[in-house]
Order: C-alpha cells, then sequence, then structure tokens
C-alpha cells in the first residue's frame, strides 16, 4: 500500500535536548523565533540527521519552539503533613529525570507502601520516612546517569546500559 509523504508544513517534530546546567548561558527568551535561534545556536555539531532536522526548521510564524527544563528534587523529611493527614507520592515527593525509567515504578510502590502503612496503622510518618530515603536515591541514580549520558564512555557505565531497568535505590 502506497501512502504519500505530507508535506513537510504539515509534520510536527518536538525535540529534546539535554545538556549540563551551566554549559550554557541560559536561553533569552523561554518560547518563539528567540528560543529557536538559542535552540540551533547550542545544537551544533549534533549527530545527523538531528542537526538538520534543527537547522531545517524555519525561523517565522510556521514553527512554534518552546524551552522547558525538567525539574528534579530530593525528597527529604520536614514537610507538612497537616498531622499526618497529608503525604506526597510519585513525581510530587521525588520527580527525577527518566534515565533510568524509574519514575512510574517509584509511584505505583509509594501508593503500595502508603497503603500498607495505613493497613499496619503505622501512617503517615512511617511511609514518609522509607519514601524520602528511597526516593533520594532514585533522583541522585538519575542525576548521575544524566551526567552519563553525555559522552559514549559514560554511556557504557550507565546502569541502564549495564542492568537495563531493574529496581532502582
Amino acid at each position: 500500500m502506497y501512502t504519500p509523504t505530507p508535506s513537510l508544513s504539515a509534520w510536527s517534530i518536538f525535540w529534546v535536548k539535554i545538556f549540563r546546567r551551566g554549559a550554557f548561558a541560559d536561553p533569552p527568551a523561554r518560547h518563539g523565533i528567540e528560543a529557536l535561534r538559542y535552540l540551533k545556536e547550542t545544537t551544533q555539531g549534533l549527530i545527523e540527521p538531528f542537526q538538520s532536522q534543527i537547522n531545517w526548521a524555519k525561523e517565522d510564524d510556521s514553527t512554534t519552539c518552546f524551552i522547558d527544563e525538567m525539574k528534579t528534587w530530593t525528597p527529604s523529611l520536614g514537610f507538612d503533613t497537616h498531622g499526618g493527614r497529608v503525604t506526597l507520592v510519585g513525581d510530587a515527593a521525588h520527580p527525577m529525570l527518566p534515565y533510568r525509567g524509574q519514575g512510574f515504578q517509584h509511584a505505583v510502590v509509594d501508593a503500595d507502601l502508603f497503603i500498607e502503612a495505613l493497613k499496619k496503622g503505622e501512617g503517615v510518618e512511617a511511609y514518609n520516612t522509607e519514601m524520602v530515603e528511597r526516593g533520594a536515591k532514585a533522583v541522585a541514580q538519575s542525576l548521575k546517569e544524566a551526567e552519563l549520558s553525555m559522552d559514549l564512555e559514560g554511556v557504557k557505565k550507565m546502569m541502564m546500559v549495564r542492568q537495563g531497568h531493574g529496581r532502582s535505590a
């Protein structure tokens, strides 16, 4: 079956650019033509076809470009649980970069352990203690994997390459 290739004007392309914090100046704008120019300037030297895809983007109203940053933080004890009535799970508790593929796993583990703590009458504080320790390790692992992903020798050392999606922290 033959399907004609749609014109480039109908394409939507999403790029994800990963780089070390501080490697480049902050973008002058988070969206629009200035953001696209920044993307083009800071991606010179990418392997093909990625470099060409970025270079082909027109610097006019036909192209929409947004720059956003993946956020992480390391969970810690001490957040207000409102007397044991509130806690955090998943990305609200420990957002991590996707290099280990562990975010969803930890959200499911959080929910399971929280329910088990409630069943045992342990409450929020027991769950929080375990979640913070486990979540902090997983966030640290995701940041280390991000750093290792910056060059081929580092990629060879990544946990994802050496052991796959196995359990983290």
